[in-house]
């Protein structure tokens, strides 16, 4: 058990918080004192967590029903923060999942459709989690606790007693727990990010969230007008893009709903 100083606290801005590298003195009776804290490359208000390589989100093919700008918002802030973005997309034995994979196979982003029985599937997200830090999020009922089962079935007790100590917590928010899953790899399953506050989350200006929607890039460079905020203006290369299918609608739809609430955001 560890303790930092306050001049620590101070050099970094704010707590100490899951993910962060520090380097501490060991007491020698079961305690620890936390001296250095590594700059992070990035962190989130909720969940507190710092350094995340990967944003693993969870969504299902029905029951419930998938939103497609909320896990936009979530990608959103995954990529203004530096971190990799990776969908999983549950449930495909009970309900037809192309429609929503179809919408992220036009972006860049890693997609795997699986199922409670799909061991093929999971095979390839252990692989991908490897060497990283990785939260994961979703809805509620998307199937989180099931996928954590099937690709590391050792964490079920852990992340069991760690969900029982969260509802007798307070703030179900300000809880963050890393599980280790082998050299350098590691994952937090956390209800932070089920709270959608793209103001809160990340300090996104309205001329970079087309930067956040990386399918538009190679678009953007042809739009007639070079402030193009491909909302609408003539000759905007990004809408030419999704009249011919080659960017997913329901992405561009979600783009302008969030370019529209970053601008609406008090900056002052």
């Amino acid at each position: 058990m560890c303790r930092a100083s306050a001049k620590i606290r101070k050099e970094i801005g704010k707590k100490l918080l899951a993910g962060d590298y520090v380097s501490f003195i060991d007491n020698k009776d079961g305690t620890g004192f936390i001296n250095v804290c590594e700059e992070r490359k990035n962190s989130f208000v909720r969940p507190p967590v710092a350094n995340v390589d990967m944003l693993l989100i969870v969504a299902s093919a029905d029951q419930p029903s998938p939103v497609p700008y909320n896990i936009d918002v979530l990608s959103t802030i995954a990529v203004k923060s530096g971190a990799e973005v990776y969908i999983v997309v549950t449930k495909s034995d009970i309900a037809k999942a192309e429609t929503l994979a179809g919408i992220y196979r036009k972006t860049p982003f890693e997609l795997t459709v699986t199922s409670s029985s799909d061991s093929k599937s999971v095979d390839k997200i252990r692989a991908c989690l490897k060497g990283k830090t990785t939260v994961l999020t979703g809805a509620s009922g998307v199937g989180k606790s099931t996928l954590i089962n099937l690709l590391f079935p050792s964490l079920q007790t852990d992340v069991g007693e760690l969900s029982d100590k969260i509802r007798r917590g307070r703030n179900t928010t300000r809880v963050t727990e890393l599980f280790s899953l082998g050299e350098d790899t590691y994952i937090a399953d956390t209800p932070g990010f089920s709270m959608l506050d793209i103001e809160q989350c990340c300090t996104l200006e309205p001329g970079e969230t087309a930067d956040c929607f990386p399918e538009f890039a190679p678009y953007t460079v042809s739009c007639r007008f070079r402030k193009c905020t491909h909302t609408g203006e003539q000759g905007c290369a990004v809408s030419e893009a999704v009249e011919k299918g080659l960017v997913s609608a329901s992405r561009h739809e979600s783009y302008i709903k969030l370019f529209n609430e970053v601008k609406n955001i008090p900056r002052y």
